[in-house]
């Protein structure tokens, strides 16, 4: 199961830039829109921030119409996939093992980078719009894991942000960081160019057999 932003594309950039000309035209300096705080944390719950900055009336729909429509025509001519991404997706697909993206980017976000990864690949996407509670809560993968029809810890989880790795962790499964991170983790690798069909086999066996250890113990 694959986190989208910042794992399998790099949206960020967008991101940053459309919420600078929105908000930097209500008159919020540019220091005090920082993507390190917004990474991993729920859309929702940036938007409360962020709308409370401008120094002119901005609700949070308004501020989330301004910024996704930003973002959305920069997506329209695509978007490369972070390095082997594809080939890892394709790899899966090959050795018929389910893939889901979930992501707490909402849907029009989500639709508007699968064509770049291939919508096939997945046999499962889930926005962040489309759950209650979004990362880090579980329910994002466990929701997942149950439409993938796959108890969670036979699941990996690949993320970049802490919010994600504490998500799909409390949700039971084998968990992956593909940037530096202070969580506790399975594994952790500089990038998907890392991670191979037999190396996500293992780390799915390995779990498996400590959970074996301690129900034995």
């Amino acid at each position: 199961m694959f986190d989208m932003d910042g794992t399998l594309v790099d949206t960020e950039p967008l991101l940053h830039d459309a919420l600078l000309a929105v908000l930097g035209a209500s008159g919020v300096p540019a220091a005090a829109i920082r993507p390190e705080e917004l990474r991993g944390r729920s859309v929702a719950e940036n938007l409360t921030r962020l709308s409370g900055l401008a120094r002119s009336p901005m609700s949070t729909e308004e501020l989330y119409a301004r910024v996704s429509g930003r973002v959305l025509d920069r997506l329209r001519p695509g978007i490369a996939p972070l390095p082997g991404a594809v080939g890892l997706l394709r790899a899966l697909r090959r050795a018929r093992v389910p893939c889901a993206l979930v992501s707490s980017s909402y849907r029009a976000m989500v639709d508007a980078v699968l064509p770049a990864l291939g919508q096939a690949e997945f046999a499962v996407t889930l926005a962040g719009d489309e759950v209650r509670r979004p990362k880090p809560d579980p329910e994002s993968y466990r929701t997942a894991a149950a439409r993938l029809g796959i108890a969670p810890g036979r699941c990996v989880v690949v993320e970049d942000s802490s919010a994600g790795l504490r998500s799909g962790r409390a949700a039971g499964c084998v968990t992956v960081s593909v940037a530096p991170t202070r969580e506790p983790v399975a594994l952790g690798v500089r990038g998907l160019s890392e991670l191979t069909v037999e190396r996500l086999a293992r780390l799915v066996d390995a779990g498996a057999a400590r959970t074996g250890r301690r129900a034995a113990g």
